[in-house]
């Protein structure tokens, strides 16, 4: 009999610690019920770090061809979030920070090219067999210098 309550205490002591464990565990889900890993902080650039990325990333452009261009687009949407960041623009995610940037920018075009470049990498990143037009890419690499040069990072 004590062998009994015995064992069915340990079974719901060990209930209750994987629960507790499996509530510690939770993070908040965000759209979509996708859990991400928390990002740490990039290394913080000084400008002159950034207008040196930005050479990489036009040399990517003009040298790589069609996959050149993607990662050019990539790299500097890449760059263009962690101006922001460092610029303490509000938001948890990219489209979030664009949406709170509009008054950096010198004009409603510059904040619209922005967000078709931002556009334009979310579909290269996400859409399978996505066809990329180099004209489309040249107007994404024009729209993120204007966005960055707007907000004093070239």
């Amino acid at each position: 009999m004590n062998v009994m309550v015995f064992l069915v205490a340990v079974l719901v002591a060990g209930l209750v610690l994987v629960a507790l464990i499996q509530v510690g565990d939770r993070k908040p889900a965000r759209r979509g019920g996708q859990k991400y890993p928390s990002r740490q902080s990039a290394p913080r650039l000084a400008d002159g770090q950034i207008a040196a990325r930005w050479l990489t990333i036009q040399g990517m452009a003009a040298s790589g061809g069609g996959n050149g261009l993607r990662q050019a687009i990539m790299e500097a949407d890449k760059l263009f979030d962690q101006v922001l960041r460092q610029r303490g623009v509000a938001g948890e995610t990219m489209g979030e920070r664009l949406k709170s940037a509009r008054t950096y920018f010198s004009d409603r075009s510059v904040n619209d090219a922005v967000w078709s470049a931002h556009k334009l990498r979310n579909a290269l990143a996400h859409e399978m067999g996505f066809d990329l037009v180099a004209s489309q890419a040249r107007d994404a690499l024009a729209g993120f210098e204007r966005g960055l040069k707007d907000l004093g990072a070239l």
